[in-house]
């Protein structure tokens, strides 16, 4: 079996790594030359090859930058192979879905592994990153399924565990899920900017602020791209600081147990 990976980064430099094994051929494309060779000294690919060659693979993913995934999904339509299958790695989906079904691209699953760390580049990519995260795959019913299930066989084989969601749906989990708590982030820092001795902190203070500052010019397209959703779970946050502010400015500790008893008994109920 061939593999492509078209955009050399964290997630596809791990790709790489997390399917190379006896029997398969790793195959990578990113225009940029500087991605390549880092890419290739770490060892996440077998084979440097341009791009209508990759879409000749039998299974195509495609982990470049949000606003260049429909154009590169396009550029492999083109020279793709009659039994290729392509998915990407996008954290916003109901575009992309919405191209696959306006184009007839039935061979095209559009896919999200939740999985990553703030530092970018293949030269952080581990073998190991998709291991026991949730790969989020949204196709329609108008995909076939033998590309879906091509598709979640290697997400398997990654160690992770496939999902099948609605585009629309996914948008709305991550949108609480994974794109507000960049934005929590980097409003802790801001908050914190004022303070002349930030050593002090505990870990709470370094689990809640660890994507603080992750690739701006990655997060401002897929905040922008989820604006919708992303709009909604800010206000629904505001909500809920608001409350919080009522209830401390009272000073009432049974109103503050209660506060606090909520948020750790929903916590219980939903085991993450």
């Amino acid at each position: 079996m061939t593999v492509g990976i078209a955009g050399l980064g964290l997630i596809g430099g791990s790709i790489g790594l997390a399917l190379r094994e006896p029997g398969r051929r790793i195959l990578g494309f990113d225009p940029d030359p500087a991605a390549r060779e880092i890419a290739k000294s770490r060892f996440c690919l077998d084979e440097e090859v341009s791009l209508p060659d990759l879409a000749q693979a039998d299974i195509v993913f495609v982990c470049a930058p949000p606003d260049a995934i429909v154009q590169v999904a396009e550029e492999i339509s083109i020279h793709r192979g009659a039994q290729t299958w392509v998915s990407d790695c996008g954290s916003v989906k109901s575009d992309i879905a919405r191209w696959a079904t306006a184009a007839g691209a039935d061979w095209f699953v559009p896919g999200h592994p939740m999985a990553g760390h703030e530092k970018g580049t293949a030269r952080y990519a581990t073998q190991s990153l998709f291991r026991d995260a949730r790969w989020l795959l949204t196709p329609s019913d108008k995909t076939n399924s033998k590309a879906v299930k091509a598709i979640e066989s290697l997400v398997i084989a990654m160690g992770a565990k496939p999902i099948r969601l609605v585009a629309a749906e996914h948008d709305q989990h991550v949108a609480v899920l994974s794109h507000l708590p960049h934005l929590v982030a980097n409003a802790l820092e801001a908050v914190a900017a004022p303070l002349s001795q930030r050593e002090i902190s505990g870990g709470s203070w370094k689990d809640l602020t660890r994507v603080a500052g992750a690739d701006p010019a990655l997060w401002s397209q897929i905040l922008a791209g989820n604006a919708d959703a992303v709009s909604a779970a800010i206000d629904a946050m505001i909500t809920e600081l608001e409350l919080a502010k009522q209830v401390v400015a009272t000073g009432d500790r049974d109103q503050l147990r209660l506060l606090l008893r909520a948020a750790s008994e929903r916590k219980r109920v939903a085991g993450k």
